[in-house]
């Protein structure tokens, strides 16, 4: 199976993150959230991918260049204009021939595909959505299906509450619906194609996930995910979502410390994490310093709130004495 990642979006919401980078290169501990997706899909055995651009796209095609490093195959699909969540799919329709995945390139998930893809054969599906509840849906789809799961309705971003069940954003396609539906210029999946769908009775189905999914859209839900990740709550890849869990990722003993810093002395606090001199300085810049007694502490450089930091060791008394300590150094650094 082929897959293809949406990340042309600008992220406009995710400013002042997405400046510089396009919105699926916001890192979250030192890789972008584009390479934790890449990874699942890797680890899935799927290793063909192609990634829809527009924005900023230089600093993708910089970063994965052919996916090698990353042992995959990525083709771009470069989109002039932005042809919404569907368009750069439609364009590319003689290129993927048999049923394939989508993902958006925003989305922070472990969704186990392989569940998916048995679902949707067992369904004998023309299309699949993945769906979740979630406590606040009007910033998504709300999915409507009788008890076989096949989908019977569907309402982009309602104004009132109207279900918990939303539409992630992942889908598995079967190739004829590029062909039947085909049409040039934007096109979105929630807005056009699934209406669509629905309006020709086609057979569109549901699979709902437990997994953990959230939609990096605005600077809050990135700093959740940010912490999911340092809390254990979120797992990387198809053998730790299955239960095999990295006890590095896993360990209670974490602490978390937010320090005021001003942005113009935010250089010189990084020198002097480094050890340096001088250091070129971006904001949300991490850095990890490694304890001699084992575990670490990861400081994290918050466009809006300073530094966060986080120490891990093995007696909680002694993460959050670490913790402390380099907060009072930051502190202290920043008067210089």
């Amino acid at each position: 199976m082929k897959a293809v990642i949406l990340a042309g979006g600008e992220g406009k919401r995710l400013r002042p993150y997405t400046i510089s980078v396009a919105k699926p290169m916001v890192p979250i501990l030192n890789k972008p959230i584009l390479e934790y997706s890449i990874n699942l899909l890797r680890s899935y055995g799927i290793r063909d991918i192609f990634i829809t651009t527009c924005y900023k796209s230089s600093t993708i095609k910089e970063y994965f260049g052919n996916g090698s490093r990353f042992n995959v195959n990525i083709t771009y699909l470069e989109e002039r204009k932005p042809l919404g969540t569907a368009g750069g799919v439609f364009l590319a329709k003689h290129l993927l021939v048999e049923p394939f995945l989508v993902l958006s390139g925003d989305a922070f998930t472990n969704i186990p595909i392989d569940q998916v893809v048995r679902f949707h054969q067992s369904k004998k599906a023309a299309m699949t959505l993945v769906s979740k509840n979630v406590p606040d849906p009007r910033e998504y789809g709300i999915c409507y299906t009788d008890q076989s799961r096949k989908l019977l309705g569907f309402k982009e971003k309602p104004s009132s509450w109207e279900g918990n069940e939303v539409n992630t954003g992942v889908y598995i396609i079967e190739p004829f619906l590029l062909r039947k539906y085909s049409r040039k210029g934007a096109l979105d999946f929630s807005h056009d194609l699934i209406p669509a769908l629905l309006h020709n009775n086609e057979e569109v189905y549901v699979f709902k996930t437990n997994a953990y999914w959230r939609d990096i859209g605005n600077p809050e839900e990135y700093k959740k995910a940010r912490e999911d990740l340092m809390r254990g709550q979120f797992t990387t890849d198809a053998a730790t979502a299955a239960g095999k869990t990295e006890t590095a990722v896993l360990d209670p003993f974490i602490t978390r410390v937010q320090v005021a810093c001003p942005k113009v002395k935010k250089p010189i606090v990084v020198a002097k994490l480094l050890e340096t001199e001088s250091v070129p300085f971006m904001d949300e810049q991490e850095f990890k310093i490694e304890h001699r007694d084992g575990g670490w502490t990861r400081i994290v450089s918050d466009p809006d709130r300073g530094f966060i930091i986080y120490s891990k060791a093995d007696r909680k008394n002694l993460a959050r004495e670490l913790a402390r300590y380099y907060g009072k150094k930051i502190k202290t650094w920043q008067k210089v």
